[in-house]
């Protein structure tokens, strides 16, 4: 994210006020939110799209139809809009900062912190309350829970919180072992060559 002085921060801030503006004024910042989270989970698993929106060879014609085909009809006309107008102003590249700075200023608005929590099957309402509540003890503030569920993860939790990452999951944790064998056995053949 830019620096406050930065003239980028303040397009990145006028972008994301905008759009919380119209969200809030329709009420629906949670469905904003939710497909904004969708949205940011694309930029970071497409390791080719930020390349692709910062290249100045692309038009912004093809930059939007690229976009449009990514978020399809999953999104609201009232995150598409000022997203293809970024596009359309030469600003593909700022897309990942404007949603990120949506998220913040959303936690604001709310005086909590966000923390998006990834399951591997949809939690009971109970546990949900569960989790939010043991994070808000753990930072020691007030946490809106965003969650999603991905199969993947295979059982457990992963949480994103602001800069922290809480694996919790079990592919996480069979990833640490996996790791912590292979540098055992490397270890182990390192002393056998030693003697």
């Amino acid at each position: 994210m830019p620096n406050p002085k930065d003239p980028l921060h303040e397009v990145i801030e006028g972008y994301s006020q905008a759009l919380l503006s119209v969200a809030k004024s329709e009420g629906v910042v949670d469905l904003v939110e939710t497909q904004l989270t969708e949205l940011r989970d694309a930029f970071s698993s497409n390791n080719d799209l930020i390349p692709f929106l910062k290249d100045p060879k692309v038009t912004a014609e093809g930059k939007q139809k690229a976009m449009a085909e990514l978020w399809g009809d999953q999104v609201s006309p009232i995150i598409h809009f000022p997203l293809s107008l970024a596009i359309e102003q030469g600003r593909a590249a700022l897309l990942p900062a404007i949603i990120d700075h949506f998220f913040s200023l959303t936690s604001e608005s709310r005086k909590k912190i966000t923390a998006k929590v990834i399951t591997a099957v949809p939690l009971s309402e109970a546990a949900t309350k569960n989790i939010e509540s043991t994070l808000s003890e753990l930072v020691g503030e007030a946490v809106y829970l965003k969650m999603s569920v991905d199969p993947e993860i295979l059982g457990g939790i992963t949480v994103y919180l602001g800069d922290r990452i809480i694996d919790g999951s079990l592919k996480g944790q069979l990833e640490h072992l996996r790791e912590g064998i292979s540098r055992k056995i490397l270890t182990e053949k390192g002393r056998s060559l030693e003697n």
